[in-house]
């Protein structure tokens, strides 16, 4: 065999070991994400706590989506409770899973939905726009 071709090999085969991104750590992410979602859209005064539960389950958008459930403590100074929030996110895996992307398609919280619902636009520009800006910075930065 060939200098070459062994190194390659060798390359690959490194390349996959440390490179790789699995579906734990993928929902791990889309749970920090989801959080971040909820708390761009809370009242002032209220701020969210840790994540008690999380719940990740296939989405019925299709394959390249994840449904995140999490139940995280909120508190208002007073007062602490739990709250549930949903979100569905569009992900993408690369090339040997070396990389992930992952972006809010929609969020619930209760009877509120923002983002997508089918061909329709829930909420509005501004708050969506408010959710994906918090959603991105907990997820990338």
């Amino acid at each position: 065999m060939s200098f070459k071709f062994r190194f390659t090999v060798v390359a690959l085969c490194a390349l996959s070991l440390t490179g790789c991104v699995n579906r734990e750590q993928a929902d791990t992410k889309l749970a920090k994400g989801c959080a971040a979602a909820a708390g761009s859209l809370l009242p002032e005064g209220q701020t969210l706590g840790e994540v008690l539960e999380k719940k990740s389950t296939p989405s019925p958008e299709g394959p390249n989506y994840r449904h995140i459930t999490i139940k995280v403590k909120q508190m208002d100074g007073w007062l602490e409770g739990d709250g549930t929030y949903d979100c569905t996110f569009e992900e993408d895996f690369g090339f040997l899973n070396s990389q992930y992307t992952g972006s809010i398609y929609q969020f619930k919280i209760g009877d509120k939905v923002y983002g997508q619902a089918g061909k329709e636009v829930m909420g509005t520009a501004e708050e969506f726009i408010k959710i994906t800006d918090a959603v991105r910075k907990a997820m990338y930065e």
